[in-house]
């Protein structure tokens, strides 16, 4: 049957579904033309049966489309002729997958051209095994694309014939990756040339197994591998190869590397070699590695280099290796490189070459090791960076290389590190260079081991530069009298009073007004009085106030009048009580009254008040005079207590006044008595008040009348209770009254009375009274009486009082009036009594009531007469009581009618008993009622 395939349309070829192709017959492939195999898809070509693809002719494959060559099966791929192969374009073997080149037999791969070759990728290179790279001839192998290269299993790589290991471009070298070098045989490296080696790059450096190169290869290597070289690499590598190293490759070689490098591998570098390894990897140079340099490699250190040599490096160097560096290499030596270095390697020249920096980074042990040859070749410059940890080191024998200008250039603040020893060394010249900065850094201890011979070389200058800080210790005693002078304020204010006191009288005399105006507390605690009295009257004014007070009493009582005389009122008033205390009449008497003035009430207990003059006893504060005690107050002479101000008089305490006598008292005008504060004059002794003058007494405040103690009160003379007027009598008090003369007043001073003292007076005093001064008592006086006081008046005094005085008398108060008193009452005064002071008589006091009294009282007072006062009445009271009366009697009272009153009472009194009176009766009295009706016969 013939094949209806060659009269299909493309467009039809394209519609066939994979199906129909299956159906094709051989016949039917080998119909198909050009154009009609061009229009089959992938999955058409995958359709074709794989007996009939080995069928197909050149011009039928070449056909096949790129993108439709992919269709191709494993076992349409495995019947692939060599032939068939062959004329695939690259385009088509371009797009075949990695899958379906691994589907190819050895001998197809065979087939493949150059062309063919170099169109394959990284993936379908992987697809290869070792046989199918075994097939590649040399340009094919050339032909392989430096991407894709590294494709290659190691396997394959490891297979490669030295052949065509040769054939291979650097690029394709380049390319290769870590793994696929490592996989480089001794007879791989062996067929390469210097150029490829040479190709190797850092990313292949980890695969690189230096051992198989040789000389001149090692020497090829690019400086970018070498830098990239591990430790065991380098490690790796033999003497001759260590040797071939070029200065480039050298230069690159990273610190790790350089560390593993064996130290006599390193020692083959050229002295060119050595000053070509980087700086950022000498810290490779081992210990070892350094020992093993020769004196000239080490003398071959660039300067840079060498400041980047570590310490552990710099501490490996031997002395001989230290004394091959120049001085320009001692010169690039850094501060960081200073801890361990062996200085004594140094000659005297590198010494000096030594940088300030270097030289201010060393310490006191280091610097302790120079020699003094080493110490003399110290430039100015170094001697100026010397820190204070470094000075330390320095010895005396080293110091004294210094000459006066490097002596001067130590820094003030390394200086104070300097030892004792060190210091004791300095000549008088080196003492008289050093600037006044340099001695004002000096420390205590420094300045305590200067000799006097020594101190002797300082200028004033230099002394004035020394400072508080350094007086600790410090031996005054060694300063010259221009010395002492030139001391600061600030050092002398920080003396202590033991270094005062070493002063000898020619220093203290030299002090100048500035430093006796700085002296502290403490230090002129320590001034004795040969000392002081070298002192100028302006300069005793210039001691602080705060100071003085610290001054011994001897050193004190050692001032002349002049000096004292000179004190400013500030210091006066600082002086400590026993200094006063310690004063000499003749320094008292030197102060002037505007000293005295400013003596203050804290100094009080110190004063001899006794030195005084009038004029000084006038001049005292009041404040000092508030601060008197009362033996002082007693000592003041009459001149001194008249010549006392009215200020001064109110300032005195109540403890000061009870020290007054009566003759200094008495000198008191009329008006500083006045003044006398009221708690004060309460302690005023009863001697001292006794003799106050009637104009003094007369002179009294009302407010110092009513402070007065009882004592006081008691105490003055009747004159003298006559001198007060009625306004001073009437400020008494009742806790006054005790001691109160009444029968020194007045009438006019009696009525003058407070209400508060009177009901205060006792019933001796009231009884003391006369009738006139009775008499003379107001209606308020009277109503105050108390108790105590009613019970001291006496009938005639009693009956100088009116109806309505009487008629105030405290009820209470009136039940203590005596019998006498009761009986002397007069009518009127009976008809004025209350009903309350009706119920307070007693028993007593009624039983005194003559009838002539009882008949006078009426009605409403008979109705406030208790049952106790009716049975206290006789028969014939009671029968003078009118009918009214008898019914007026209060129903609580009719109890004390006796059976015996009841049956005196008249019938018309009987009868006159209200029905209320009968009901509050008792059974006996209302017996003795129906009795006296039965007498009556009613």
């Amino acid at each position: 049957m013939t094949s209806i395939v060659p009269t299909l349309s493309v467009s039809q070829i394209r519609a066939l579904s994979p199906a129909s192709i299956q159906d094709w017959t051989a016949q039917d492939v080998a119909a198909l033309s050009a154009e009609q195999i061009g229009a089959l898809n992938a999955r058409q070509v995958a359709a074709i049966g794989a007996q009939y693809v080995n069928s197909l002719n050149a011009q039928q494959i070449g056909a096949v489309s790129p993108s439709a060559i992919v269709g191709l099966t494993a076992d349409q791929l495995a019947v692939l002729s060599s032939q068939q192969i062959q004329v695939l374009s690259t385009g088509q073997v371009a797009a075949l997958y990695s899958k379906q080149i691994g589907a190819l037999e050895s001998d197809q791969i065979a087939a493949f051209t150059s062309g063919q070759i170099a169109v394959l990728g990284l993936n379908e290179l992987r697809a290869l095994s070792p046989e199918d790279i075994a097939t590649f001839t040399t340009d094919e192998i050339a032909a392989i694309r430096p991407d894709a290269l590294p494709g290659l299993s190691t396997d394959a790589v490891a297979a490669l014939s030295a052949g065509q290991v040769g054939a291979l471009s650097t690029a394709q070298i380049a390319a290769l990756s870590p793994g696929q070098t490592a996989a480089l045989s001794a007879d791989h490296f062996a067929a390469m040339n210097t150029a490829q080696v040479g190709a190797l790059g850092v990313r292949q450096a980890s695969g690189l197994d230096v051992t198989l190169l040789s000389t001149a290869q090692t020497a090829a290597l690019s400086t970018s591998l070498v830098g990239a070289l591990k430790s065991g690499q380098a490690a790796a590598l033999s003497a001759e190869q260590a040797a071939a190293l070029t200065s480039g490759q050298i230069a690159a070689l990273s610190a790790v590397a350089l560390r593993a490098m064996a130290p006599e591998n390193v020692a083959t570098f050229t002295a060119a070699e050595i000053a070509a390894i980087a700086t950022r990897s000498l810290t490779g140079l081992t210990p070892e590695t350094l020992g093993a340099l020769s004196t000239a490699q080490v003398a071959a250190f660039t300067t840079e280099q060498v400041a980047s040599l570590s310490t552990a490096q710099l501490a490996a160097l031997s002395p001989e290796q230290v004394g091959a560096l120049n001085t320009s290499q001692v010169a690039a030596l850094t501060a960081r490189q200073v801890a361990g270095f062996d200085v004594t390697a140094l000659s005297a020249a590198q010494t000096a070459a030594l940088s300030t920096a270097f030289v201010a980074a060393l310490k006191s042990d280091q610097l302790a090791a120079l020699s003094t040859d080493q110490a003399a070749a110290l430039t100015s410059s170094q001697v100026a960076a010397l820190s204070a940890g470094a000075i330390a080191g320095l010895e005396a024998e080293d110091i004294e290389t210094f000459t006066t200008a490097e002596i001067a250039l130590i820094k003030t603040q390394s200086l104070s590190r300097l030892s004792a020893n060190a210091v004791a060394a300095l000549s008088s010249a080196q003492l008289a260079a050093l600037t006044t900065a340099q001695v004002a850094a000096l420390s205590t201890l420094q300045l305590g081991a200067l000799t006097p011979e020594q101190f002797g070389s300082f200028d004033t200058a230099q002394v004035a530069a020394l400072g508080p800080r350094q007086v600790a210790g410090f031996d005054v005693a060694v300063l010259s009298t221009a010395q002492t002078a030139a001391l600061s304020t600030a050092f002398v204010a920080a003396l202590k009073s033991d270094q005062l006191a070493a002063l000898s009288t020619d220093q203290a005399s030299a002090l100048t007004s500035g430093q006796v105006a700085a002296l502290s507390a403490t230090a002129l605690a320590g001034l004795e009085g040969e000392d002081i009295a070298t002192f100028t009257t302006a300069e005793i004014a210039l001691i602080k106030t705060q100071a003085l007070p610290r001054l011994s009493t001897g050193a004190l009582v050692a001032l002349s009048t002049g000096q004292i005389g000179a004190l400013s009122e500030g210091q006066v008033a600082a002086l400590s009580t026993a200094q006063l205390a310690a004063m000499t009449p003749e320094q008292v008497g030197a102060l002037s009254t505007a000293q005295i003035g400013a003596l203050a009430a804290r100094q009080a207990a110190g004063l001899d008040i006794t030195l005084l003059s009038t004029g000084q006893t006038a001049a005292l504060s009041t404040a000092l005079i508030a601060g008197l005690k009362s033996d002082q107050i007693a000592a003041l002479s009459t001149g001194q207590a008249a010549a006392l101000t009215s200020d001064q008089v109110v300032a005195l305490s109540a403890g000061a006044i009870a020290g007054l006598e009566a003759e200094d008292i008495g000198t008191f005008t009329t008006a500083e008595i006045a003044l006398i504060r009221t708690q004060a004059l309460s302690r005023l002794s009863t001697a001292a008040l006794g003799a106050l003058s009637t104009a003094q007494i007369a002179a009294l405040t009302d407010a110092q009348i009513a402070v007065l103690s009882t004592a006081q009160l008691a105490a003055l003379a009747p004159g003298q209770v006559g001198a007060l007027s009625t306004a001073q009598v009437g400020a008494l008090t009742g806790r006054q009254a005790a001691g109160l003369d009444v029968t020194a007043l007045s009438t006019a001073q009696t009525a003058a009375l407070s209400t508060g003292l009177v009901a205060g007076l006792k019933s001796g005093q009231v009884a003391a009274l006369s009738t006139a001064q009775a008499a003379a008592l107001t209606s308020s006086q009277v109503a105050a009486l108390s108790a105590a006081g009613i019970a001291g008046l006496e009938a005639e005094d009693l009956e100088t009082f009116t109806a309505d005085e009487v008629a105030l008398i405290n009820a209470r108060a009136l039940s203590r009036l005596s019998a006498d008193a009761v009986a002397a009452l007069t009518s009127g005064q009976i008809a004025a009594l209350k009903t309350g002071q009706i119920a307070a008589l007693t028993s007593d006091q009624i039983v005194a009531l003559t009838s002539d009294q009882i008949d006078l009282l009426d009605s409403t007072q008979i109705g406030a007469l208790t049952s106790r006062q009716i049975a206290a009445m006789l028969l014939e009271d009671i029968q003078t009581f009118k009918t009214e009366e008898i019914a007026a009697i209060n129903t609580r009272a009719v109890s004390g009618l006796s059976t015996a009153n009841i049956a005196g009472l008249s019938s018309a009194q009987l009868n006159s008993l209200t029905t209320a009176q009968a009901q509050a009766m008792s059974r006996g009295q209302i017996d003795a009622v129906v009795a006296a009706y039965v007498e009556f016969g009613t």
